[in-house]
């Protein structure tokens, strides 16, 4: 399923490429997540536990940055695991100012296993989108908070 979208972020272009890098505003923007450890340069382990009842579990993601050029884009990988199955995503993020604003722009690919692609692709790509988009609006308050 494609994944795609915008948010426009009120701060310069380098702050928002500053948390999107950080770990710590990762695991506080990610839903769900207990745990975010770093494991290598721009490698990280984490413990995401979800309540939305569709997908409701706890899952174990592998999470990658790559590709970096810095402060315009990079891309993400995430492989997540749980006993309900899986889920991938392979997502390109690219940030563009418009002084005084950011915009974030996140276009990828979702995949999903298990019980979990059973629950059908409407509903998955639903999820997907709060999902995603909880995520950015976290970075951005963030961001605006500094």
């Amino acid at each position: 399923m494609n994944i795609n979208g915008e948010i426009l972020v009120e701060a310069p272009q380098e702050k928002v490429w500053q948390a999107l890098n950080d770990p710590e505003v990762l695991k506080k923007a990610t839903p769900g997540c207990q745990s975010l450890i770093e494991v290598a340069p721009d490698h990280y382990k984490a413990h995401i536990v979800l309540g939305i009842p569709a997908v409701r579990g706890r899952y174990d993601a592998d999470i990658k940055i790559l590709e970096k050029s810095p402060p315009d884009q990079y891309r993400l990988i995430m492989n997540a695991n749980s006993t309900k199955g899986f889920v991938q995503g392979d997502t390109t993020v690219k940030l563009t100012y418009q002084a005084p604003n950011t915009v974030i722009r996140y276009e990828g690919d979702a995949k999903a296993g298990g019980f979990i692609a059973g629950v059908g692709k409407t509903i998955l790509s639903g999820i997907s989108k709060i999902f995603i988009k909880d995520f950015f609006k976290k970075i951005a308050k963030h961001v605006k908070s500094q």
